[in-house]
């Protein structure tokens, strides 16, 4: 190995906590009076990209044509490392908003930049406080025209494999009646494994399937949806 892919991984790091000081006191400034999100929006492009422009990363997707990109869809992907997110807002082009854990909102600048950006956080321990943000969530969606995605099993995977669901994001998606779009990433657990924060060079494939509306299910019928979803997802990772 030479000496310039050796220390690449450093400077990446490097390179990923400054874009995040800065887009997140831009995002933080901004959500004072931008409360549409444009900014935001524009600006968590330039973010995600960046990382992977810097990391030398190549992304690749598969099924972006069979979704239409001016609805609104609740996105549900497989969790492997901290890269999807970045992997998917760089190279999916919607108004996306995240589920996000409560305990993310104690990190310096990175949570106030979720806290302002409007993100839809989850408090897990507190039932009645997660379903307040999933009916705001529900509201913004259809009043901006967002699109949210979700990591269904909570958690990165620890194995590779699909762990499982949490039931908020199919709660949201059948209150609101937005359709489901499964994604499964591959290759980014490689390039950012578990307990370390050296990226490495390589390729990330999302394969993205076919809408899965939710008008025949209810809140009493959502674990049918789950295990649909589910088997979707399953399904695209295999497709490499």
């Amino acid at each position: 190995m030479n000496r310039s892919m050796s220390i690449r991984p450093y400077v990446t790091f490097i390179a990923i906590v400054l874009y995040t000081i800065v887009i997140g006191l831009t995002v933080i400034v901004a959500g004072m009076f931008d409360y549409g999100g444009r900014i935001y929006d524009l600006v968590s492009k330039v973010w995600s990209r960046a990382i992977i422009i810097t990391a030398g990363i190549k992304v690749r997707v598969e099924g972006l044509d069979s979704i239409d990109r001016h609805a609104s869809y609740i996105f549900m992907s497989n969790h492997l490392s901290h890269l999807d997110s970045a992997a998917i807002m760089a190279k999916i082009p919607f108004r996306i908003r995240f589920f996000a854990k409560k305990e993310l909102l104690r990190v310096p600048v990175f949570g106030q930049a979720i806290y302002m950006s409007r993100q839809i956080i989850i408090d897990r321990k507190n039932t009645a406080a997660a379903k307040k943000s999933i009916g705001e969530a529900r509201e913004r969606i259809k009043k901006y025209g967002f699109s949210a995605l979700v990591f269904p099993e909570g958690t990165r995977s620890t194995t590779g494999e699909l762990g499982e669901f949490k039931k908020g994001g199919f709660v949201l998606a059948i209150e609101a009646g937005i359709p489901i779009v499964p994604l499964a990433v591959t290759g980014s657990r490689e390039l950012l494994p578990a307990h370390t924060l050296l990226v490495r060079s390589g390729q990330i494939k999302i394969n993205i399937g076919k809408p899965i509306a939710v008008t025949d299910y209810t809140l009493d019928t959502k674990q049918a949806l789950m295990e649909k979803v589910r088997d979707s997802i399953i399904r695209l990772g295999q497709t490499g």
